[in-house]
């Protein structure tokens, strides 16, 4: 029965959504720099041309696979039927967001019924706002999380009754998460692990068969990309990541941005001179390696480091688009938080935040970064919860922080946003139960 209590926690969650979808109908700053491109390629897939670019400028070859489909055909459909404007698309992406944030409540709640303080889970959504406005931003990062909740469910609800149906469920699921955003490719393999494990469990080999499904598809995929460029790949934009965010941050940190910006800038001018895609693909990959090569310890760290801040970032710079404090494009001598920081230290940064409009929600947002962080560990120590909840939560969880690293910002955050304060609020419910039992037995022991 749908009992008062949930009607008002839905109540809430669509109040929350209504609100700063409103503010995004006032500010009207819908688009980021990867917008454009999925609009480009919904507009091109109408002619046939796989192309997320202008088509009236000269054909840039990294343009041609940039982009995973998923996202654009819904664009594509929402045109055809509604015309070029994006509104029913981000009124979609809001009924996504809800239905996430639902979806997981109710997942656990069912799973653990005994689990207090739920409230705080509206808490950590509503002091983690990348959840509620990028639903009214055209970026697929809501599609990605609708399927990916999707998939977590089924993982979750496996681990006591795993068969080859979850299994299907979940390869579904995970095919049209890397259609979406090719972030989710190398989480491929891990899914086959999962698939090998189960089947050896229960001692049926279509869960394998079932299980590589989606391993096979993105290996087609990647076979038709080198039928288009000549080059087998799922995506151009690994390179692109891996040098101008990975490797240039990390020059930029450890030798200052002069060092950074002409290291980068050099190789992109050669990178340039390259003719197609699969030369300016291996040119950049190699490129890239080398210098990780060169540095892999210092790299490594800086690695973890960002992989660590990808938990507590509180996405000002998304904030700051949405709210139009500041534009997508801004000057490159323009202040901010991490160049102050890395000039001044903490007076630095601190004398950047003082007149930051939004100062005192960017700290709560923050604080509850960092609870919802020690709320996980309590539910890691908590020896209520099975090992194989613990681990696979865990598994999919660090493969988020790992793989975005020194790209750490809040969209990929939002895959596990939803799980991990789940998680954290069995953390923080178990812990506060037992610190009421040692209480009560230390009054009766008076």
């Amino acid at each position: 029965m749908f009992q008062k209590k949930n009607f008002t926690f839905l109540f809430i969650l669509i109040l929350l959504h209504a609100l700063w979808f409103t503010g995004g109908m006032c500010w009207r700053h819908f688009y980021n720099g990867d917008s454009w491109e999925y609009i480009y390629l919904a507009q091109n897939l109408q002619h046939g041309w796989f192309y997320s670019a202008n088509p009236a400028l000269p054909v840039v070859d990294f343009q041609l696979t940039n982009r995973t489909p998923l996202y654009s055909i819904l664009l594509y459909v929402s045109y055809a039927i509604f015309g070029l404007q994006n509104l029913p698309v981000f009124i979609l992406q809001n009924i996504l967001s809800i239905a996430c944030c639902w979806m997981i409540f109710d997942l656990f709640r069912k799973l653990f019924p005994e689990t207090r303080y739920k409230w705080l889970y509206l808490l950590f959504i509503f002091f983690y706002p990348a959840q509620l406005y990028f639903a009214t931003t055209l970026t697929p990062d809501h599609l990605l999380q609708f399927f990916l909740m999707l998939y977590f469910r089924q993982l979750v609800l496996s681990i006591n009754n795993p068969n080859a149906k979850r299994i299907a469920w979940m390869s579904l699921w995970l095919i049209l998460a890397t259609l979406t955003k090719p972030i989710m490719y190398p989480y491929l393999l891990l899914h086959v692990i999962f698939a090998v494990w189960y089947s050896y469990k229960i001692r049926k080999v279509l869960v394998l068969f079932v299980g590589i499904i989606p391993f096979v598809i993105m290996i087609s995929y990647g076979f038709w990309n080198k039928s288009r460029t000549g080059l087998y790949h799922i995506s151009s934009v690994q390179t692109h990541n891996l040098l101008d965010f990975n490797v240039h941050a990390f020059l930029n940190r450890k030798y200052g941005p002069d060092y950074g910006d002409s290291v980068v800038h050099a190789i992109n001018a050669q990178l340039q001179l390259k003719q197609g895609l699969k030369a300016q693909y291996e040119f950049a990959d190699q490129q890239a390696k080398a210098i990780i090569k060169e540095n892999f310890a210092g790299y490594s760290l800086y690695h973890l480091k960002e992989s660590i801040r990808f938990f507590i970032e509180p996405g000002k710079a998304d904030m700051d688009l949405f709210t139009g404090y500041i534009g997508y494009y801004f000057h490159a001598e323009a202040p901010n938080f991490y160049k102050e920081y890395a000039r001044d230290g903490i007076k630095g940064a601190w004398n950047y935040m003082k007149g930051y409009p939004y100062l005192p929600f960017l700290l709560l947002t923050v604080l509850f970064n960092v609870l919802r962080v020690i709320g996980w560990m309590l539910f890691l120590f908590n020896h209520k919860y099975s090992l194989q909840l613990k681990v696979l939560t865990g598994i999919y969880i660090l493969y988020f922080a790992v793989i975005t690293g020194p790209v750490a910002n809040t969209r990929y955050f939002l895959p596990v946003l939803l799980v991990m304060s789940s998680l954290s609020i069995l953390g923080f419910s178990g812990f506060i139960e037992k610190w009421k039992g040692r209480k009560i037995k230390s009054n009766y022991a008076r």
